[in-house]
């Protein structure tokens, strides 16, 4: 039982870490797109 509970306990971690992955790229992508759009 606890084995289970450890899995699914590995498996919540990894997928929140590739999430906040996921979030971070997207906002340093937004980011760089809207300031190399600004005049210099």
């Amino acid at each position: 039982m606890s084995e289970e509970l450890n899995r699914e306990r590995e498996a919540d971690g990894v997928a929140d870490s590739i999430a906040a992955t996921a979030i971070i790229t997207v906002v340093v992508v937004a980011m760089y797109i809207w300031l190399a759009g600004m005049p210099s």
